[in-house]
């Protein structure tokens, strides 16, 4: 994403699987951030990058760090939509809040939408502060996007830890029907409204 007549090599490392192709993360992503801060077009590039993507995909899914910065606000803008990832923790509110107001700065400085998909609840213990804050999410989110809620799962972390979905997993869980529902949901979405 760094040398602009590179971004063509996109197609170069899409590895295709059964259920999806994938274009894996790399070490080497931890030095882009600091290198996008001078780059030219630097919130851009990846949008610039799925130009020349092959293939007839109907979705891309962009995964981001868990921070803010260059790496999600091209995501942001490339997609312009958000399924937007949240644990069932305190420390999630002043996280989405931050979230939701850098939204709002790049909608403001690209006179664009970033469209709100849905909430997803990652990691949902049976305690009162998972309750707490499904109720929060529920305050703030309810009325404007469906919140969605994955339980925590040791099936979804051999899953991870394995490298495979859910559904390529060995190992049965009952999580499977929720990962389902937003598929469900989000082929419902229409993207071009």
């Amino acid at each position: 994403m760094i040398d602009l007549d590179e971004l063509d090599k996109v197609n170069d490392l899409v590895v295709e699987g059964e259920e999806f192709d994938i274009i894996p993360s790399n070490v080497d992503m931890f030095n882009l951030e600091p290198q996008l801060i001078t780059a030219v077009r630097n919130k851009e590039r990846l949008a610039m990058a799925l130009d020349h993507l092959e293939g007839s995909y109907d979705y891309i899914l962009i995964d981001c760090p868990p921070h803010l910065g260059y790496l999600t606000d091209n995501a942001l803008l490339a997609s312009k939509n958000i399924l937007i990832p949240a644990l069932a923790e305190g420390t999630s509110v002043r996280a989405l809040e931050i979230l939701l107001d850098q939204i709002s700065t790049l909608e403001n400085a690209y006179e664009i939408e970033i469209k709100k998909l849905a909430v997803v609840a990652n990691r949902v213990n049976p305690n009162n502060q998972a309750k707490e804050m499904m109720e929060w999410f529920n305050k703030a989110f309810k009325d404007r996007v469906p919140i969605f809620e994955i339980r925590k799962r040791v099936a979804l972390q051999r899953a991870w830890s394995a490298g495979v979905s859910i559904f390529a997993h060995n190992e049965s869980c009952d999580m499977e029907g929720k990962f389902t529902e937003i598929a469900d949901y989000l082929e419902g979405v229409d993207f071009n409204e």
